[in-house]
C-alpha cells in the first residue's frame, strides 16, 4: 500500500525534484508537495485506487501529512483487508 501512494504522489504530486524519492514520513504539507488543489487530486485517487470513501471531516493533516499517515488512516478505513484476504485463500 505504502508502495503506491508513495509512487502515485512522487509522479503526479511532487513539484520539487530534490525531494525524490520520496519517503514515507516526509512531511508532504510542509514540503509544499500537498495544497488544497493536489490534496484533491491525492483523495481522489485514493478514493478510486483502495475503493473507500474520504469523508470530508477525515481531510486532515493527521491522516495526509505523510505516506505513513496516509496508509494508517486507509488501514483504518479497512482499505486493503479484501486484497489480503483473497490472498490467503
Amino acid at each position: 500500500m505504502e508502495a503506491v501512494v508513495n509512487e502515485y504522489i512522487s509522479r503526479e504530486l511532487v513539484q520539487d525534484a530534490s525531494l525524490l524519492p520520496l519517503k514515507n514520513d516526509t512531511p508532504l504539507v510542509e514540503t509544499g508537495v500537498l495544497d488544497s488543489l493536489s490534496q484533491l487530486r491525492l483523495v481522489i485517487f485514493i478514493q478510486e485506487q483502495f475503493g473507500i470513501l474520504v469523508d470530508d471531516a477525515d481531510i486532515v493533516p493527521g491522516n495526509f501529512n505523510t505516506v505513513d499517515n496516509i496508509c494508517a488512516y486507509l488501514r483504518s478505513r479497512g482499505a486493503g483487508q479484501a486484497a489480503q484476504a483473497g490472498s490467503r485463500g
